[in-house]
């Protein structure tokens, strides 16, 4: 028996799209630009999902150790963003079966909820033909506070007008996106198909587990 559903929400990278090459060539470049090695591709999707300053944050910290200043890390983020600004779109697609589901889920608002900066979220989602499905985009500088704090998945539901949030799914690959439905008071569905394991979804307590985004459809049906 599907459960009906009054809104979904769900996180972008390693849920929406695989932007893992991407990432990584702009973390890279920053690290190369300032004479440090490399990170491999597998290190970049560990660091992926507590937004752009902590994804440099770890960069920098796997090339140097723990001898990072506050002046390091703003000079690497800006060099982050302006790589990343260049690439974001060289290598980065839409999980299978992405469009189809959120075809299928049109009856009930949808929205996008990052820790991505908002300017490139939007730019990924609007290459890719994905954007018109979502009534809200919550970037990781759209509120004061990100995941795994519910507030930026509290504003989601806000803007999409749901007063009830155990009526609405938060959906992502990361311990943070369980948390931060959990916290919010919604059901919470963890993908394995990104950039996390399994394990780290059972470990937070994920509602429910898919392999493919195309399973919410045996999960969840529109309209409460």
């Amino acid at each position: 028996m599907t459960l009906p559903v009054s809104c979904l929400l769900f996180d972008l990278d390693g849920t929406l799209v695989d932007s893992r090459r991407d990432l990584a060539a702009a973390l890279n470049r920053m690290l190369i630009d300032m004479n440090l090695p490399p990170v491999a591709l597998e290190e970049v999707s560990r660091f992926v999902g507590d937004g752009a300053r902590k994804l440099v944050e770890r960069g920098l910290e796997t090339a140097l150790g723990n001898s990072l200043t506050e002046e390091t890390v703003t000079a690497g983020l800006e060099r982050f963003k302006k790589a990343y600004g260049e690439c974001l779109l060289d290598t980065t697609v839409a999980y299978p079966d992405v469009a189809e589901t959120l075809a299928y889920f049109q009856g009930v608002p949808l929205a996008v909820v990052t820790n991505k900066p908002f300017d490139f979220s939007v730019r990924i989602l609007e290459s890719l033909g994905l954007a018109g499905f979502f009534s809200v985009i919550i970037g990781g500088d759209s509120t004061p506070e990100r995941k795994p704090s519910p507030v930026p998945v509290l504003a989601a539901l806000d803007e999409c007008g749901i007063e009830t949030p155990r009526t609405a799914v938060m959906i992502g690959d990361s311990a943070n996106d369980i948390r931060s439905g959990a916290e919010a008071g919604t059901v919470t569905c963890g993908v394995t198909y990104g950039f996390r394991d399994r394990a780290e979804l059972e470990a937070v307590g994920a509602q429910y587990i898919i392999g493919g985004i195309s399973e919410l459809q045996n999960l969840f049906r529109p309209g409460i």
